[in-house]
């Protein structure tokens, strides 16, 4: 096993890293400005936060046929999880498309909507402060840097793909058997983990931090 995760950090290093990292800050700076329109637009941010707390609720009761409230910490664990792990999914096979880094694309919408909400929570009168430190940043540090590195791996297959197809470098892109192999172990052994362990905190710990705090 330390063999397999020494194999992805030497991966991360040499084709991960720089994406992860101009990613990472362009999603924050994408949050940060859809937060900031919700103090000219707040009517709008509070009816679009009403949508998608009402849209995930659904979601949620449509997948366990049960309503939120009715859910045990562990259904809400494994549903949790399987949503994120189908977002994950999508933000990789997106890469197999040969159009610009559209992975990335994808996951700045996720990235917007996150900013949404917090700015309809601006808009609505909460303390978002206390909102992002309980209800939001235990499990987001490990959702995020999954979703994150969905992104990068998506990218990397993509700027493979497009190298191979329009620019016919075929020595400078890596081999399909490479992509693949380096692809499904960095989505086994990095997102997968990250995203149980996210899944984990949203269940048993942030719910409870909510119910204490706010």
């Amino acid at each position: 096993m330390k063999k397999v995760y020494l194999r992805e950090f030497e991966s991360y290093k040499e084709d991960y890293q720089k994406s992860f990292l101009w990613t990472f800050v362009l999603s924050i700076i994408i949050t940060i400005v859809c937060f900031l329109l919700s103090f000219s637009m707040a009517d709008f941010f509070i009816k679009q936060t009403e949508v998608i707390a009402e849209s995930i609720a659904n979601n949620m009761a449509e997948m366990s046929g049960k309503e939120i409230s009715e859910l045990s910490n562990i259904q809400t664990v494994l549903l949790i999880f399987w949503n994120n792990l189908k977002v994950g999914t999508i933000t990789i096979l997106l890469g197999l498309i040969p159009f610009y880094r559209l992975s990335s694309f994808f996951t700045f919408l996720q990235f917007s909507v996150i900013g949404v909400v917090f700015g309809g929570l601006s808009a609505m009168g909460q303390n978002v402060i206390n909102a992002f430190i309980y209800s939001f940043l235990p499990h987001a540090i490990f959702e995020l840097t999954a979703l994150v590195y969905c992104v990068v791996i998506g990218n990397f297959i993509n700027k493979n793909i497009l190298t191979k197809v329009f620019f016919r470098k075929r020595k400078d892109s890596e081999p399909i058997w490479k992509l693949l192999k380096q692809s499904l172990r960095s989505y086994i052994f990095a997102v997968i983990p990250l995203l149980f362990m996210a899944a984990f905190i949203e269940g048993f710990i942030t719910s409870r931090l909510s119910e204490i705090f706010l």
